[in-house]
């Protein structure tokens, strides 16, 4: 009896090593005011190992199908039909799995290079460039186009998903024929011996049809959740292009509020934040609580000084986090606290899920 093989290999682009929960706290929001010298920055030629997709590694491999010989009978004639049956359905098998490396190394040299140009924009971003820099939009453009192959794959892995699901059901077909052959008036003892070893390969084939079907699926579901999760760190990297930076240095530099030294110096936030607003999903409406939180933090202590801590997940793009902690800021202000008591920081953490803002008093 020849035994299922499905082997497993895992491809060094596309591990995906996850780390113990981490909580460190990085250095403030950079300034505008860099020098040329600050302005060239060395970029990493490759992206950080956890910035593709987590794609499943198997490499699917159909059973070898055994040999017969002719016994003259209508069971042996039925018997040779279900061997080529099923050697075509092994040879879609063979098809598709090589269908599916290949749409995964597509998706793996395209996360690649779109992390590389979401790296330049961000180290770009860190310095300061000038508002609405046309080069800053082209080079997002270009991760733009990035993630329209992302969607051109998704969409491709559920063409092939179809085409599997659809072999998969003529292989189930395929064992009810053979199970039912062996009630045949006419048969002989080898014609039953050869209907027993092909009922076997055929099942082990149905199930590394469905084994091909189930990760296909899986790689479907990870790779839409990457797209949006790509396309959120666009809309947050057009909004700090638009203001030429990550945008929490723009509003002391419109005259309205103080002196952007004040982002000069680490800020530590510790203990039970004072509000916290979670960036789970579009829309959030948190403005009614963070008023509340800030009059009533302001009746207690009118000198209070308020830590406003972008906070991103480990494994997503700060630039989100820190505009909303942007927006949080001007917020703030709009509510009547000088901007001298408002501190902004920003760090990741292996504890949320999603981009918020945390809120400290002091």
């Amino acid at each position: 009896m020849t035994k299922l093989t499905i082997k497993m290999f895992l491809p060094a682009a596309a591990m995906v090593i996850v780390s113990g929960c981490t909580y460190s706290s990085d250095a403030l929001f950079p300034s505008l005011f860099g020098s040329d010298a600050q302005e060239e920055i060395a970029i990493q030629e490759t992206a950080p190992k956890d910035a593709v997709p987590a794609l499943g590694s198997t490499n699917f491999e159909p059973v070898k199908i055994s040999e017969g010989s002719a016994t003259g009978t209508l069971v042996g004639q039925k018997v040779v039909t279900f061997r080529g049956e099923l050697s075509q359905l092994q040879s879609s098998i063979s098809s598709n799995n090589a269908q599916l490396q290949q749409i995964r190394a597509s998706v793996i040299n395209n996360a690649l290079q779109y992390h590389k140009v979401i790296g330049m924009i961000e180290a770009k971003l860190q310095v300061g460039t000038t508002p609405g820099n046309p080069q800053m939009f082209a080079m997002l453009q270009n991760a733009q186009n990035n993630i329209q192959v992302m969607n051109s794959n998704a969409n491709t892995l559920s063409q092939l998903a179809a085409k599997v699901s659809s072999d998969a059901a003529n292989t189930d077909y395929l064992v009810d024929s053979i199970r039912a052959a062996y009630a045949i008036s006419g048969a002989v003892d080898e014609d039953h011996r050869q209907l027993r070893i092909l009922e076997n390969e055929a099942n082990q084939t149905s199930i590394l049809m469905n084994s091909l079907l189930n990760e296909i699926n899986s790689d479907i579901l990870r790779q839409q959740q990457y797209v949006e999760t790509a396309k959120e760190t666009i809309v947050g990297l057009s909004a700090a292009i638009k203001d030429g930076s990550y945008g929490v240095n723009n509003v002391p530099m419109s005259g309205s509020v103080g002196s952007s030294s004040r982002f000069g110096g680490q800020v530590v936030a510790s203990g039970k934040p004072l509000f916290v607003a979670k960036f789970n999903k579009s829309g959030v409406k948190y403005k009614d609580g963070l008023k509340q939180a800030v009059s009533n933090a302001v009746a207690r202590k009118p000198g209070v000084i308020f830590d406003v801590v972008a906070v991103s997940p480990a494994k997503g793009t700060p630039a989100i986090a820190k505009n909303n902690a942007t927006q949080i800021f001007q917020d703030m202000i709009d509510m009547g606290v000088s901007a001298d008591r408002i501190n902004l920081s920003a760090r990741t953490s292996g504890n949320v899920s999603s981009s918020e803002v945390q809120i400290f008093v002091r």
